[in-house]
């Protein structure tokens, strides 16, 4: 049996890392130091590389340091922030600081062993890159033509400002349509059989086949159907109990919010060109369910059928029906 490692909890933040390690003996010491490389050789130094390293997924902020420790070929888990902070409140921590948090993350590390990091694909984060900056511009041009609007409903408008302003949404225009191809010819390359499968689901644009592709690294960690209605924020919840709490069954919106409204965009396009999914909208819209709840059935009938085609590497199949026993 393998002999389990000396854990490391580290609690990151932009500028400054809190270290939280246990000697042979079970004790455990802090150590603080800068998030840059002097202070991951500081660290190393006093741990060695031979802990089992545990870190919160902080944003960008824990990027580099994960690099770092796995170059020198150490063990390290990323944890899910929110993991972490349920299991602090069940021990009923009251107090919160940097020094803390870095010492319940080495005690999380220690009792529950998480999974290792495995680095991702250096395709995912330059698409994913090029993704977020696709959909940043075309926020900015939703806001720009927001003000156009406003300003255009003024007695006296600024014709300097209208002019300035369209010839930035112009630009943008331009550059999202330049990073969409480079993008486009990015996936290709790294997932070219899941992107062709992917994109033959009817309602799924190219939009949702890529963000789809990206954000679940190439379906890398994606077991069954219901794990990839969970990433997107749309299984069902219910809270009750007993008498007196009878809560309203709803979606669990902890998941991917750029998802599910990309998804909510794609399920009014299914419901008209997908077969399974026009049945489906028009058989709960009879049984008495609204607009809202039926396109939310139709976005989980649709990652069902997208990852079906990506687990049997297929394309799309309208008249597919699956094996009676």
């Amino acid at each position: 049996m393998e002999d389990k490692k000396l854990c490391c909890g580290i609690d990151v933040s932009h500028t400054t890392l809190d270290v939280s390690y246990q000697n042979n003996l079970g004790e455990l010491f802090h150590l603080k130091v800068g998030n840059n490389i002097n202070g991951f050789k500081k660290m190393l130094e006093h741990t060695g590389t031979g802990y089992h390293f545990v870190m919160e997924a902080t944003g960008v902020y824990y990027i580099r340091l994960a690099f770092y420790l796995h170059d020198h070929c150490c063990k390290l888990s990323v944890v899910n922030a929110l993991s972490i902070k349920r299991y602090i409140q069940m021990h009923l921590e009251r107090n919160k600081s940097d020094k803390k948090d870095a010492g319940w993350i080495c005690r999380y590390a220690i009792e529950q062993r998480p999974p290792y990091w495995e680095m991702p694909d250096s395709a995912y984060f330059e698409s994913k890159q090029l993704y977020n900056t696709i959909r940043e511009y075309t926020e900015q041009i939703k806001r720009f033509n927001n003000q156009l609007h406003s300003l255009r409903l003024l007695p006296i408008p600024s014709k300097d400002t209208i002019k300035s302003l369209e010839k930035i949404i112009v630009n943008l225009e331009k550059e999202i349509k330049q990073l969409e191809q480079k993008l486009q010819l990015l996936l290709e390359q790294w997932h070219p059989d899941q992107l062709k499968n992917v994109s033959s689901v009817k309602g799924i644009g190219k939009r949702a086949a890529a963000m789809l592709i990206v954000f679940t690294q190439g379906f890398k960690y994606t077991h069954n159907h219901r794990q990839l209605i969970s990433f997107a924020g749309l299984s069902p919840t219910e809270y009750s109990s007993g008498s007196s709490i009878q809560g309203k069954a709803r979606i669990y919106k902890r998941g991917g919010k750029n998802l599910r409204d990309v998804l909510y965009m794609c399920s009014m396009n299914a419901m008209k060109t997908n077969p399974a999914c026009k049945a489906l909208y028009e058989r709960l819209r009879a049984n008495g369910k609204t607009g809202k709840q039926a396109l939310i059935a139709v976005c989980n009938k649709l990652l069902k059928q997208v990852f079906a085609v990506v687990k049997n590497n297929t394309l799309y199949q309208p008249n597919y029906c699956s094996a009676k026993p």
